[in-house]
């Protein structure tokens, strides 16, 4: 099954806006979770990804975003993570939230459940995916904006 997710994206460098919405399915008494917030375009590829494990994860159609629950004070952690992994100074479209309510979703790409905590995930190799995914959605979108742009010869 396949599907496609349209809506308009942040501009690199512009502050990303938070999904809202009332959600479906969301955990009763929910609290104590940050979320990683990215592209749709990165998202939904990270989603494809074999062997990355996830917690719940949410879309907002609205804003273009999906946000992948992680433990509280994870988005704390993203600066120096990236760093770390060799992807500080790049500019990703990969942003922390701090204290995700997921009472706010407006749809669930991956909805909570059993097998899905998000406090049982390895947070080094979901950021080390979720920046890749990020790199490559903004190169795959420079790519189709140089096509786009007639060459010019002197």
């Amino acid at each position: 099954m396949s599907f496609a997710i349209t809506g308009p994206h942040a501009a690199p460098g512009a502050p990303v806006r938070e999904c809202g919405g009332a959600g479906e399915g969301a955990p009763e008494g929910a609290g104590g979770y940050d979320a990683l917030v990215l592209s749709a375009d990165a998202g939904l590829a990270l989603l494809r990804r074999p062997g990355v494990q996830t917690g719940p994860v949410a879309f907002d159609g609205e804003s273009g975003c999906v946000q992948l629950l992680v433990p509280e004070g994870s988005a704390e952690e993203l600066p120096g993570l990236l760093e770390w992994l060799e992807w500080g100074g790049i500019e990703l479209g990969l942003a922390g939230r701090t204290a995700y309510d997921p009472r706010e979703a407006a749809v669930w790409l991956r909805p909570p459940g059993p097998g899905r905590e998000a406090d049982r995930i390895d947070l080094v190799r979901l950021v080390s995916a979720a920046a890749t995914e990020c790199h490559r959605a903004r190169l795959r979108s420079t790519a189709r904006k140089s096509r786009d742009q007639p060459l010019a010869f002197s």
